[in-house]
């Protein structure tokens, strides 16, 4: 060997360190389905990609659908834990909602601007007809709900009232700002909807009075 080469890895080393096959699935669903849309992927595409054989995926997920059910779940997992790192430090309940608002004008770019991927992938199930597509659907609404659940709450603490409408309005904002940086290519409308979001939150409660 020559000096001050590094020791090239087994083959039988490279396969122990390699992501399982259920893992090597879901990146490849995921970087397909992200970048190219969910219905216009097919199965040897994905494994191709992954590297697996079609019996593994079978068994391991069942179906195309369930795939993109356990993209979804596991898009939503890792979005929620990056929710949670950035908001970790932080008391007052209207910089974690603008948290969500930050984290798209952070994140828009490196996607290249395609927007939320649940409602991406909602839009291409506009009629759901099989149980599977129905779970598909469950999943991209289990993200909002989630979303709209915590903004409910840090509201409802902050006001001293129920403020699930107030919650709708914000997630209102927070969905035009990314359909609008998709259209213009650029995280100007997120700003403009963080900034609305923000006059919002800083005006008085409904039952202000002085």
């Amino acid at each position: 060997m020559a000096q001050g080469s590094a020791p090239k890895k087994s083959a039988g080393s490279r396969r122990r360190n390699r992501p399982s096959p259920r893992q090597r699935l879901l990146d490849s669903a995921t970087n397909l389905f992200t970048t190219e849309g969910i219905r216009v992927i097919g199965i040897d595409r994905i494994l191709r990609e992954a590297d697996v054989a079609k019996a593994s995926l079978y068994s391991l997920f069942g179906s195309k659908d369930a795939l993109v059910i356990a993209y979804l779940e596991n898009l939503d997992e890792q979005y929620r834990r990056r929710w949670a790192e950035r908001t970790e430090a932080m008391t007052d309940a209207e910089d974690k909602i603008l948290a969500f608002f930050d984290l798209a004008i952070a994140e828009e770019p490196d996607k290249d601007f395609r927007g939320s991927h649940f409602q991406n992938a909602s839009n291409e199930y506009p009629r759901p007809e099989t149980e599977s597509e129905l779970g598909i659907i469950a999943a991209c609404m289990a993200h909002r709900t989630w979303m709209h659940r915590t903004m409910t709450d840090l509201l409802t603490a902050k006001n001293g009232y129920p403020s699930a409408t107030q919650a709708n309005q914000l997630l209102i904002f927070l969905d035009g700002g990314l359909a609008g940086a998709r259209f213009v290519r650029d995280v100007s409308p997120l700003q403009t909807a963080r900034d609305l979001a923000r006059q919002m939150l800083l005006a008085p409660p409904a039952d202000y009075s002085i």
